[in-house]
């Protein structure tokens, strides 16, 4: 097995550590994005090819990934049913708690939730409602 680490290029940009087999084959990769400003760290996506799982990549690559951001906090972007189980696992081992939701410094909202800042908070639509006459 061969684990590539590609550290993000900018700061709040995205790095990645890929898996390939003997034969050079993907089988695994993670993205996430560092702060060192803030210190934090997220986990954009994690996957592990389907007859490949069950074999320690999924953590093995977890923690290459977080020796990006040593003494880091860390989240995800939403977790699948078994992505919920596998971080569940790997902070039971003694890793970093890696819960969900949205990131821990507002640098690493990412080009779309950048935008979406900018635009500011949105007044709640709220249906006409009778007054009486």
């Amino acid at each position: 097995m061969r684990l590539t680490s590609v550290p993000p290029r900018a700061p709040g940009g995205a790095g990645e550590v890929l898996l390939h087999d003997e034969r050079g084959a993907l089988v695994g990769q993670v993205r996430f994005r560092l702060c060192a400003r803030c210190r934090t760290g997220r986990l954009l996506g994690i996957w592990i090819l389907e007859s490949r799982r069950q074999e320690g990549l999924g953590r093995r690559a977890l923690r290459v990934t977080l020796a990006h951001g040593p003494g880091f906090r860390w989240n995800t972007t939403l977790q699948s049913g078994p992505g919920r189980g596998f971080f569940r696992a790997v902070a039971a081992h003694g890793a970093v708690p890696l819960s969900h939701g949205r990131p821990l410094c507002p640098h690493l909202l990412g080009p779309l939730g950048r935008a979406l800042r900018r635009l500011g908070p949105r007044p709640s639509a709220r249906p006409p409602h009778d007054e009486p006459s």
